[in-house]
């Protein structure tokens, strides 16, 4: 109880518009970024939904050659929008909890030369999460093909 009072005040004290810029991911930009994320308790029942397309941290560069990584692993996608080609790529990560936590955002990273480098953040309020909560995040990226 004492966290989650802890995390309200400070961002009573740095609210998050203020603290950090977002940038928000369009169809037609260089690669628009989707995020799930959705928390199960150790019964399976839904505790948290999230989904976003704004990131307070977006490294753009590290993103295009993870996506290029990527594709090169896997058969993903071509569409068709107005008549642009896009590529999908989707991409899960799970986790599960050992121990009782507050989470106030969805990171990807990668690791680059043995380094952990982050590739996008979405911020979002938090949820607490206890022993046995599993998380589930998809990363759904679409990027024109050239």
């Amino acid at each position: 109880m004492n966290k989650i009072i802890l995390f309200g005040f400070i961002f009573l004290l740095f609210p998050l518009s203020n603290s950090f810029g977002t940038t928000q991911t369009e169809i037609g930009d260089d690669v628009f970024i989707f995020v799930q994320t959705i928390v199960r308790n150790s019964d399976g029942q839904l505790v948290v939904y999230l989904e976003s397309t704004k990131f307070t941290d977006l490294n753009l560069g590290a993103v295009k050659s993870f996506l290029d990584f990527e594709a090169s692993r896997a058969n993903d996608p071509v569409i068709t929008i107005d008549g642009m080609q896009y590529q999908v790529i989707r991409r899960v990560q799970s986790q599960t909890f050992h121990t009782a936590d507050l989470v106030a955002s969805t990171i990807l990273s990668d690791n680059v030369d043995n380094k952990s480098i982050s590739l996008a953040r979405f911020a979002h309020d938090g949820y607490p999460v206890i022993p046995g909560d599993t998380l589930e995040s998809m990363w759904t990226f679409i990027r024109p093909v050239a």
